[in-house]
């Protein structure tokens, strides 16, 4: 269901005509008379047009082809978009964590390479002061993929606790918006 915003028409079918959006080739046309039928039905009030106050929400039904520029979804529903949003960012997030430390563990891998051959083995008969150096690196890469193993858990623990809390709150958001329309 979307809502509208009442602006005073006349009519049910001028309020109808309004609120359809002109058939394009993947819409069914929708009759006038079938947008008034569900108007109707959906908000009895409307029975009394003349009584009612221009800005009063209108409930729409979102099975036609509606105009975008005259009704939009309501709060609930945009909340309930807005929390799958979040728990797909959430998942992205963990995606890219977990990728992000799988480079990182094959790029230490890749200097522990490059330190144990030859032309690091060269370039330090070369230059002898690069010896701490080099092993100070070696040692930092081998420490690393540990450290990264051990922040992903914790990243993925906090991520994992945040997933649950904005889950909890979709349900229980989407609970009362079935309450206070009705429906449970």
């Amino acid at each position: 269901m979307n809502i509208a915003e009442f602006k005073g028409e006349k009519t049910v079918s001028a309020l109808a005509k309004r609120l359809l959006a002109e058939p394009g080739k993947d819409t069914a046309k929708t009759t006038q008379r079938e947008m008034e039928a569900a108007l109707l039905r959906l908000n009895p009030q409307l029975s009394k047009i003349g009584e009612l106050n221009k800005g009063t929400p209108i409930v729409v039904p979102d099975n036609f082809a509606l105009d975008p520029t005259e009704s939009t979804p309501p709060a609930g529903s945009l909340g309930e978009e807005l929390l799958r949003q979040a728990e797909s960012a959430l998942a992205n997030l963990r995606a890219t964590l977990k990728a992000r430390s799988e480079e990182f563990t094959i790029q230490a891998e890749q200097v522990q390479t490059w330190l144990k051959s030859q032309q690091a083995k060269d370039l330090v008969k070369e230059t002898p002061d690069l010896k701490e150096t080099f092993s100070a690196a070696a040692s930092a890469a081998r420490a690393a993929p540990k450290e990264q193993a051990s922040a992903l858990e914790a990243e993925t623990a906090a991520l994992d606790k945040v997933t649950s809390e904005v889950k909890t709150f979709r349900i229980t958001n989407l609970r009362a918006n079935a309450t206070s329309l009705g429906g449970g």
